[in-house]
């Protein structure tokens, strides 16, 4: 207001001036006019009459300025200092049409334009808060979206886990379907499984992997239990995490041999307390094993453990199932089978097959003399000499009591006869317990040999077989008689 004052007092002596002054100067040339004609005047009449235009003129033009100027321009002065104060709804009242008229005409368009823009200012404010809140929400939504994708993602991690331990049933199928899954689904660089073989001096193979490039390379290798990063895992029942594989100061098993750059985990394979093997992984420098993955592979061993141990169990009720538990070899069950499918591949390819039926002579006596327990023991020594005697390809098989039978793939009738007087002469000389019991002081065996004939049967391929074996009996025993689809040389009864 100070302000305003002081210019207000400004203007009006600016005008008081100005029409004094002109006031003045007109007194002047009046009286110098009425002087060139009525002769000189008085010098007082001629000052006090120029002094008395000034002063009234003067006044009159202050009382006009103050009328049609001032008073506007101290409106528009309140009107800038209130914009100045942020009252942007102010308008100057616009009189008249004059330069001032026409100047608060356009501060007032001004003051439109600038409210306009400060309530533009004001909703895009409002706008720009709800879209960093609405981003912020969606941040925030996007990292739960993706820990919940990452908590489903290892829930299905664990679900495949479980539908692999209870729909794979032969340990190899199981081994291979963790690690690939394990692998894949944590983007692991390689992964091993090793189990555990021998329970004195416990030893660690290589059964199934994922990631190598040369994966015949690492199948089967042995790693011993006392060493390493393998040894500590299986001595202390923990796991072990090594961020720097480049820094391992302790040895890493078949790792040593490979790339030796980021991380690498070993997990042990544990069941109600028994240690069945160890889950080994890697995972490259850019993404190394941290807290998430060693808490989701320490869930995951104990799962696969689940499915190695439920597939151990059932590959042990099979191998009840299919073999001889005094001889561990394979029983009549299992014979039935693998016969079945040579004598089909057989057919298929147009190879020979042949069978030899075995069985030990006066067995009997040697129970009755020797004991049933000397007899089990006869029973495995000459199964274990049959086993060595033929090839991996072969079968033998116990059919029951002192029966045996040898399955003898891609072998004609003449050499499986070369086979079955091996098999004899092995057995004659072999020191079996109660032998001195027997006739002649040794344990001896009769054979019978016969080869698939077209169109034949696994029935009647046996039976034959059979009818060579009485033929040896009857014609003496300790020898080998062969049945080529003819009549035998000595009529033979069928066996009861």
């Amino acid at each position: 207001m100070q302000k305003a004052g002081a210019r207000r007092n400004r203007l009006w002596h600016l005008a008081a001036l100005v029409g004094g002054l002109g006031s003045a100067i007109g007194a002047a040339s009046q009286l110098s006019i009425i002087a060139a004609i009525a002769g000189p005047l008085p010098l007082p009449l001629v000052v006090g009459s120029i002094v008395a235009s000034g002063v009234a003129a003067a006044v009159i033009a202050a009382v006009i300025v103050e009328r049609l100027v001032a008073q506007r321009l101290r409106a528009i002065a309140r009107f800038v200092e209130g914009a100045d104060a942020g009252d942007y709804l102010l308008r100057i009242p616009v009189t008249g049409d004059d330069e001032l008229a026409e100047a608060g005409d356009a501060l007032n368009q001004l003051l439109a334009r600038v409210t306009s823009l400060r309530v533009s200012l004001i909703d895009q404010g409002r706008e720009l808060a709800q879209t960093r809140e609405q981003l912020h929400l969606e941040e925030t939504l996007a990292a739960k979206t993706r820990e919940l994708e990452a908590r489903l993602a290892e829930r299905q991690l664990v679900f495949d886990l479980l539908r692999v331990s209870v729909s794979e049933t032969e340990l190899d199928a199981v081994l291979r379907a963790l690690v690939v899954r394990i692998g894949q689904g944590l983007q692991l660089r390689e992964a091993v499984i090793f189990l555990r073989v021998g329970e004195d001096a416990p030893r660690y193979v290589v059964r199934a992997v994922h990631g190598f490039a040369e994966p015949e390379r690492v199948l089967g290798r042995e790693l011993d239990a006392d060493a390493g990063v393998v040894g500590e895992v299986a001595r202390s029942g923990a796991h072990v995490i090594v961020e720097d594989v480049a820094r391992a100061s302790a040895p890493l098993g078949l790792w040593d041999d490979g790339e030796r750059t980021g991380s690498f985990g070993a997990f042990p394979l544990r069941l109600r307390g028994s240690l069945l093997g160890i889950l080994g992984v890697t995972r490259a420098s850019r993404d190394p094993l941290g807290e998430v993955e060693r808490r989701l592979l320490t869930a995951l061993a104990d799962q696969a453990a689940l499915a190695i141990r439920h597939a151990q169990v059932v590959d042990e009720l099979r191998a009840l199932s299919t073999t001889d538990e005094l001889t561990r070899l394979a029983n009549r069950r299992a014979l039935g089978r693998r016969l079945d499918r040579e004598i089909e591949r057989a057919e298929r390819f147009g190879h020979p097959l042949a069978v030899v039926a075995i069985d030990i002579d006066f067995f009997k006596i040697l129970n009755d003399t020797a004991g049933h327990p000397t007899g089990d023991a006869a029973l495995r020594v000459v199964a274990a000499s049959l086993v060595a005697g033929v090839r991996r390809i072969d079968t033998v098989a116990r059919m029951g009591g002192e029966e045996f039978l040898v399955l003898l793939p891609e072998t004609a009738l003449d050499e499986a006869r070369v086979v079955a007087e091996k098999l004899r002469e092995r057995i004659e000389s072999e020191t079996v317990p109660g032998g001195a019991t027997q006739p002649g002081g040794r344990l001896t065996i009769s054979l019978g040999v016969a080869a698939l004939l077209p169109g034949e049967t696994a029935e009647a391929l046996l039976a034959r077989a059979d009818e060579a074996l009485y033929a040896a009996k009857r014609h003496g025993r300790n020898r080998v008689e062969l049945h080529a689809g003819l009549p035998l040389s000595m009529p033979v009864p069928p066996r009861s």
